[in-house]
């Protein structure tokens, strides 16, 4: 193994970066009508869009397969192995094939031409050689040449296959603004991310309701009070007079209550609470409702209005937990 130094390490990363990016800028420089045809060919598909490569091209196409489903392109990866042992089965008429090969000479690939050809489908080649046989047996070819790999051999797929991915993202960002794919829309595709709890969750996904709640009149006595609260462990309790929320009573304010008065047995719910709180509305969405609470002196709980009544209470460490 060679010795190298802390500085002439970082350099040979930066080499790598500098190389990926100076091809990356020689590959759009190649962008022409040719990419026009390769999106209008996906978007006016009858079919399916089917990607496949072979080797670290068939890695590039599994990721862009999967880029384009969750930015509102349905496309599905299909190994040419095992294309070409049962597979190409999946492929009909009306389909769109992105193949995917650096050489645009791999055995699988090559195989695979004259079966796609005869069922129909129309393909979309990226490939580094525009006069191999993948290119000549394409619709629609898309140069993904670059000079130099990354790699200090100028052998290993690097700079290629960054670039046959760039073109793939590509693809996927044009289609996604062309079908005015929006926030929504991905949210809908990332129920389990960040991003998608944030457009999909609710208040009404996290709302205990009053059944679950604990709930007073305005005459109710401390004992009474404590007791529901105690019962209903939500950390406070809503004050109701027909119908209308007229105050909360907090776990912290039993707590001030206890440390002002030696004897508070008689003193009323009306007399304890805070009247007018600041409330959630039942339809808001979550993150907008864990904003509030953080803004508002971090309440940990708060009630949830529905239609101008009480719905129930929200707390904080519900969203909090739901990784909002």
């Amino acid at each position: 193994m060679k010795k190298m130094s802390e500085k002439k390490i970082i350099q040979l990363a930066k080499n790598v970066f500098e190389t990926e990016i100076k091809e990356l800028v020689r590959v759009s420089e190649k962008i022409d009508g040719s990419f026009y045809k390769a999106v209008k060919l996906i978007l006016e598909c009858k079919g399916k869009l089917i990607v496949s490569g072979m080797g670290k091209s068939g890695l590039i196409g599994r990721k862009i397969a999967a880029t384009l489903c969750s930015t509102g392109t349905l496309a599905i990866y299909m190994h040419p192995a095992e294309g070409l042992h049962g597979d190409l089965g999946v492929a009909e008429d009306n389909d769109v094939v992105i193949m995917i090969g650096k050489s645009g000479e791999s055995d699988e690939i090559v195989s695979m031409l004259p079966v796609l050809k005869k069922i129909g489908c129309k393909i979309i080649a990226i490939t580094g050689n525009i006069n191999s046989t993948l290119a000549k047996n394409s619709d629609v070819i898309l140069n993904s040449y670059v000079e130099k790999e990354a790699c200090s051999l100028n052998l290993a797929p690097t700079s290629s296959t960054t670039a046959a991915l760039v073109i793939g993202d590509a693809i996927a960002a044009v289609l996604s603004q062309l079908k005015n794919f929006k926030e929504e829309d991905f949210a809908l595709f990332h129920p389990g991310g960040t991003l998608g709890k944030r457009l999909l969750l609710k208040v009404s996904d996290f709302v205990h309701p009053l059944s679950e709640t604990a709930v007073c009149t305005e005459d109710t006595k401390f004992r009474d009070v404590l007791i529901r609260m105690s019962e209903r462990n939500l950390g406070a309790a809503l004050i109701i007079e027909d119908g209308k929320l007229k105050g909360i009573i907090s776990d912290g304010d039993i707590k001030r209550i206890l440390t002002k008065f030696t004897n508070a047995d008689n003193l009323t719910a009306k007399e304890m609470m805070t009247p007018n709180p600041k409330t959630i509305e039942y339809d808001m969405m979550a993150y907008d409702a864990l904003k509030i609470m953080r803004s508002s002196g971090s309440f940990s709980v708060m009630p949830v209005l529905q239609n101008d009544g009480p719905a129930g209470l929200i707390k904080l460490h519900d969203l909090l937990k739901s990784g909002l």
